[in-house]
Formats: C-alpha cells, structure tokens, sequence
C-alpha cells in the first residue's frame, strides 16, 4: 500500500489482483492511481506475473 506516501497526490485507492503464474495463486494489492500504473509496468515485465483486474475502490 501507498496511501502515506507523499508521492500519492490524491486520495483515490485502486485495486490490482495478480496470479502467480507457477503457483496460480490471486494476490490482491493496493495502491494510488500513480503507483498502480508503476506497478502494471513492472508485471508486465515479469514473466511469472498476471495483472487479473484493476479497479478502483
């Protein structure tokens, strides 16, 4: 989570569910808008990771 980071410049909270592609495991994970985007890019990279949903709470 990010919330108290002063880098999150509004309040608005967004959700990102994840699958771990060699375990199949959902992971739910949350961040600002900012750092949501930050982190669909870094997923993207990562071979052992799907972005399932995003959507904001």
């Amino acid at each position: 989570m990010c919330e108290h980071s002063p880098e999150c410049s509004n309040g608005d909270t967004c959700q990102l569910v994840l699958k771990n592609g060699q375990t199949g495991l959902e992971t739910a994970e949350y961040y600002c808008k900012a750092h949501l985007v930050l982190r669909i890019w870094e997923v993207e990279n990562d071979s052992t990771l799907q972005a399932v949903s995003a959507e904001q709470l």
